[in-house]
């Protein structure tokens, strides 16, 4: 029964994934000044398609982004799938003839769909520097959600999908995330982007680290 269970599982995902758009959405407040028509596509594995006019470029997010495309199910070794990567535009911005991107990635936490974490999945925001020819020329990455380190974002927002909520307000990004479940590795971080100021990228301070107090 329980097989049965997580096969029923495993092919839900396949099709939430095959419905999921190739494009990134972009967030509402991604316009305003020197924003741009800049698009961001899903290409192969871990990489994206950037395009703004007749440019286009793909950047490999490998090394950045956390958690796993290729699923499968142990108990039924035939059954695998190579997700897309899910992406969503935070915010784009021209300054100077750059170009800077906020995006917030999706990936499943675990290949093994029935190990653990094997339902649930990580979060990673990513920031890009591109110049000419859309070339990248810098680029971060904070692992705001993550299950097998039990990396979360303090306070989370979701929307009706029990997807996570990112957004800017005033322009600003500020989100507190770490590992808050872990009595002996207590983290918690402060990620701050000031669209104003995209040139600065993520800025990140660990506001703590000790154990949580008893209450």
């Amino acid at each position: 029964m329980r097989r049965h269970i997580i096969t029923s599982i495993f092919l839900a995902l396949i099709c939430a994934q095959m419905a999921q758009g190739k494009q990134a959405r972009p967030a509402q407040n991604s316009r305003g000044q020197n924003a741009t028509a800049i698009k961001v596509y899903a290409a192969r594995g871990m990489r994206i398609r950037i395009v703004a006019g007749a440019e286009r470029t793909l950047v490999d997010l490998t090394d950045d982004v956390s958690g796993c495309l290729d699923l499968f199910d142990p108990h039924t070794p035939k059954l695998k799938l190579k997700q897309p990567l899910r992406i969503k535009v935070i915010d784009r911005v021209r300054k100077d003839d750059k170009y800077y991107l906020v995006l917030l990635t999706i990936a499943q936490s675990n290949c093994n769909v029935q190990g653990h974490c094997g339902a649930a999945t990580d979060s990673t925001l990513i920031w890009l520097k591109l110049g000419a020819g859309l070339k990248l020329e810098e680029k971060q990455s904070a692992v705001i959600v993550g299950c097998r380190t039990n990396s979360d974002v303090v306070d989370p927002q979701y929307d009706r999908r029990d997807e996570l909520v990112i957004k800017l307000a005033g322009g600003k990004l500020t989100i507190e995330y770490g590992n808050t479940f872990d009595d002996d590795v207590r983290t918690l971080s402060q990620l701050v982007y000031d669209r104003r100021l995209p040139e600065q990228g993520f800025v990140i301070t660990t506001k703590e680290k000790k154990p949580q107090q008893e209450q």
